[in-house]
């Protein structure tokens, strides 16, 4: 069963992933992807945060994605939604992430 941060952040995902995909496929400068990439990737995380199944790697991944000054920030720019992004990537898994 999901918590109330795992539920947001399964609908921030997909708000992002909508922006990147909008996008279309942009190079984003300091980053190994392109915008659909990261638009496929957040989609793809969100269906495995509702399943219980993302992996450390793919939170470690989302969280440098939407850690400040990174390819978020380098791209869509949408400074709200990317720190509502961090913020529950942060609370959630901050001790994955930064091990």
């Amino acid at each position: 069963m999901m918590n109330e941060q795992e539920e947001q952040l399964i609908l921030l995902l997909r708000q992002a992933a909508h922006l990147w995909l909008a996008l279309g496929h942009l190079d984003i400068w300091d980053s190994d992807d392109y915008t659909d990439d990261l638009g496929t990737f957040c989609n793809e995380a969100a269906e495995k945060v509702a399943k219980n199944e993302i992996s450390d790697a793919e939170k470690k991944r989302l969280y440098f994605i939407f850690a400040p000054t990174c390819e978020w920030d380098n791209s869509v720019g949408d400074a709200d939604l990317g720190n509502k992004v961090f913020g529950c990537l942060d609370a959630l898994y901050r001790d994955v992430s930064l091990k």
